[in-house]
């Protein structure tokens, strides 16, 4: 293609004089006559584009600036080309560390890469925990953070993500209609969990070498309430009744009731019992031994089962055979049943007027009752299959411990300062005058006792 040359001062009134060839098919160019290299391209439908065209490595290029316009005018142009030539000079290639910078990961296509690739070198890491933090970067971490590059998001800005997701900001404001559709919340929670899921991808991201440092590190992570909800002996009472009127009345799934009644025996995670498969059961040991990645905490310990709860199971083996390998088979074909027994669960909880009790706080209430009675809180955690004893140890306040003692001490003794019992009249001693007057008696006539009380009345 032929090219028109023109050399003249870069300014305002020469830049919108320019006019594209009449036949289109001539490339005008306009060159500062001042800067080297320095330039206006007009293309065939008259946009005027400031250029620099330089030398690297015995190569000309050419770097574009920007179209003629706001932000780029003749003044910010030549600032910007002269900028241009010296990195050159340097030995640096401007075009390159700009296609670097357009070719750079976003944290939304770092989103998408941990999603794909994580797993790989995350195998212990199970398919719902892989969902669930999908959900999580796609629905609050991507709307604020998403456009960002990865390698320039600083702690402040997850900072900032941490606090809008707090507020709400990317809640869905209606409930999007459709079964197993989840509605995104906001809180203190769910942003410190966001917070946890951008870090897990970020350290990732550093161990690929795709970014040079993890933003989270030294991120406080929201404060949130820390719900610990177990049931009063009388709460316990009414779901066992409940769940047995149901049973008797034919009212409950028998597949259902059977999850439930474990849930509360074991206390156990809802997915560790309702995907449990025939395989995973020791019917001589009496455990349950879930593989790697159908525990959450990867190496879980046996979940134990006491007699009610193998008694349970034998029933069910008894009365569906070892055809299907999971024990609790869905109905559905193509779906589980954990959202089925949700429900279930909703009839059951009204009926036994559980105010605020979900069904992940039976396991909850399964260690709150093992630390009340006396159980370690060592073993409450191989109990539950803890990995890690800090998280054990929000059952301590429910055990009867020393400190509670000590408590009740203190509050009894400040009690007793303030309100003293009425003392008891102590016995008078009695004179030194009334026994010498006592003494002066004839012995012979009167008693001891008759000698003390005859002394008073003196």
């Amino acid at each position: 293609m032929a090219e028109k040359a023109i050399h003249a001062r870069i300014g305002v009134r020469t830049v919108e004089a320019l006019e594209c060839s009449p036949d289109k098919a001539t490339r005008v160019r306009l060159w500062d006559d001042k800067l080297r290299g320095f330039g206006v391209r007009v293309s065939a439908n008259g946009r005027k584009t400031y250029i620099v065209r330089y030398k690297w490595r015995g190569k000309s290029q050419t770097y574009t600036i920007g179209v003629h316009g706001s932000p780029w005018k003749p003044d910010e142009a030549r600032a910007r080309a002269n900028a241009v030539l010296q990195q050159a000079e340097r030995g640096e290639d401007p075009s390159q560390a700009k296609r670097e910078q357009r070719t750079a990961l976003t944290v939304s296509d770092l989103i998408a890469l941990w999603l794909r690739d994580g797993p790989i070198s995350r195998p212990t890491k199970r398919a719902w925990s892989w969902k669930t933090d999908g959900s999580r970067l796609r629905k609050h971490a991507a709307p604020i953070i998403g456009r960002m590059l990865a390698k320039e998001v600083k702690r402040r800005d997850i900072e900032f993500m941490q606090a809008e997701v707090a507020r709400g900001v990317t809640a869905d404001k209606e409930r999007r209609k459709g079964k197993g559709r989840v509605r995104a919340t906001g809180g203190a929670l769910v942003a410190a969990n966001v917070v946890q899921c951008v870090s897990a991808m970020y350290g990732w991201a550093l161990d690929q070498e795709l970014v040079e440092s993890n933003p989270c590190l030294r991120v406080k992570r929201a404060k949130h309430n820390r719900r610990v909800r177990f049931l009063s002996e009388e709460e316990t009472k009414r779901l066992v009744a409940t769940l047995d009127q149901m049973e008797t009345a034919n009212e409950i799934n028998a597949a259902h009731l059977a999850i439930l009644r474990l849930l509360l025996l074991t206390g156990a995670r809802k997915s560790e019992i309702s995907d449990l498969k025939w395989s995973e059961i020791d019917w001589e040991r009496r455990c349950i031994f879930l593989p790697i990645e159908r525990s959450k905490t990867g190496h879980r310990d046996p979940i134990r089962l006491a007699t009610p709860a193998y008694e349970i199971l034998r029933e069910r083996l008894e009365l569906v055979g070892t055809e299907n390998p999971k024990v609790f088979p869905s109905q559905i074909k193509g779906r589980g049943i954990s959202t089925a027994v949700d429900n279930t669960w909703k009839v059951v909880r009204a009926r036994a007027e559980l105010v605020d009790f979900r069904l992940h706080d039976l396991r909850h209430n399964a260690a709150s009752v093992a630390v009340n009675e006396g159980v370690s809180l060592y073993l409450a955690g191989k109990l539950l299959g803890h990995r890690n004893a800090s998280i054990t140890e929000r059952y301590a306040h429910v055990a009867n411990d020393p400190v509670h003692k000590a408590a009740e001490a203190v509050a009894s003794r400040i009690l007793a300062t303030a309100h003293p019992k009425p003392q008891k009249p102590q016995s008078r001693a009695l004179p030194l005058s009334a026994v010498v007057t006592v003494s002066m008696q004839p012995v012979t006539s009167l008693s001891y006792h008759n000698m003390i009380r005859h002394g008073e009345e003196r």
